[in-house]
């Protein structure tokens, strides 16, 4: 299929959705976008992409949406709600949610949507604002492997590293474990700063030593851009990861997984947001670790 000719509808422009948009826009697909907020939309509208008013009407005559919102609630009211895409998705379309929601919807959206004779396929992402920008995403996908394929150079469009992960409801649960073991490392990034720290070792050196240790990974170097970067826009908010721990532990529960590092870990999410922060990045964790520390974060 044609990339001209192949309409895609990008629901949810915001600090991932509109760089994954763009990429999509920039890849010569003909591009239909909706926000809630709807000048969030302007950008794309004057690059190119058709801005609509009406939600619906972003599924209409698509072959392919995206969509990239919040939570499970946001995802229910795009797909189901008053005008929602369920009324604009014409049949044999594939919706693709690449937002972190709980397998328990996705499998929910997956059957009625089936009803219609509309495709499915769960689609999260890993990585930051960055690579969302470049095109360098991380991306799990749940589905019928006809549908993934009949997606593959879409999706290629948003990430480089795109993982195949089998029936829906797979993809969704490893996004959920991804996201926990990223907040218990940054947990674990802010109690080794703090102790360090209060001992007296410069930051640059405990820098060093872990650049060069077992224990390095992408995630610590970003920790590090909290220090040394202060006040830099938030690559995943607080307030998402979050929604995501608490996602991981129903589905825990569900299953009678013991999870005592996660459900501790998200008492200091809960206190940072709690305190305000749940707009800034996950690495906030190291301005709480440090408060309750009394050592200074940067200097």
């Amino acid at each position: 299929m044609a990339k001209r000719r192949t309409k895609v509808g990008f629901v949810g422009l915001g600090l991932m959705g509109a760089p994954m948009a763009a990429n999509v826009l920039k890849a010569g697909y003909t591009l239909l976008v909706w926000n809630r907020t709807a000048e969030k939309a302007e950008p794309l509208d004057a690059a190119g992409a058709t801005k609509v008013a009406v939600l619906s009407e972003a599924a209409r005559g698509a072959d392919f949406v995206i969509v990239m919102v919040a939570d499970d609630t946001a995802l229910d009211n795009v797909l189901f709600g008053d005008d929602g895409l369920s009324r604009g998705l014409k049949r044999g379309a594939v919706l693709i949610n690449c937002s972190t929601t709980s397998p328990t919807l996705s499998f929910r959206a997956a059957t009625a949507l089936r009803s219609i004779s509309v495709r499915y396929l769960e689609a999260p992402v890993v990585r930051g604002v960055q690579a969302a920008r470049e095109g360098k995403l991380q991306m799990l996908v749940g589905g019928s492997r006809e549908d993934f394929v009949k997606a593959g150079p879409l999706l290629k469009t948003m990430a480089s590293d795109i993982h195949y992960v089998g029936e829906i409801g797979r993809a969704s649960t490893l996004i959920l474990a991804c996201s926990l073991l990223g907040a218990t490392l940054m947990q674990a990034f802010a109690e080794f700063f703090v102790l360090a720290r209060k001992s007296g070792v410069p930051f640059e050196t405990m820098m060093d030593v872990l650049h060069v240790s077992p224990m390095d990974s992408q995630l610590f170097r970003r920790a590090e851009q909290a220090v040394v970067n202060p006040g830099a826009r938030p690559s995943f908010y607080l307030k998402h990861m979050l929604k995501d721990v608490n996602l991981a532990l129903e589905l825990a529960r569900q299953m009678d997984v013991p999870m005592p590092l996660t459900a501790e870990v998200r008492q200091m999410l809960v206190a940072a947001k709690n305190l305000g922060r749940g707009d800034d990045d996950f690495a906030v964790l190291l301005d709480l670790m440090a408060s309750w520390s009394a050592v200074p974060l940067r200097g």
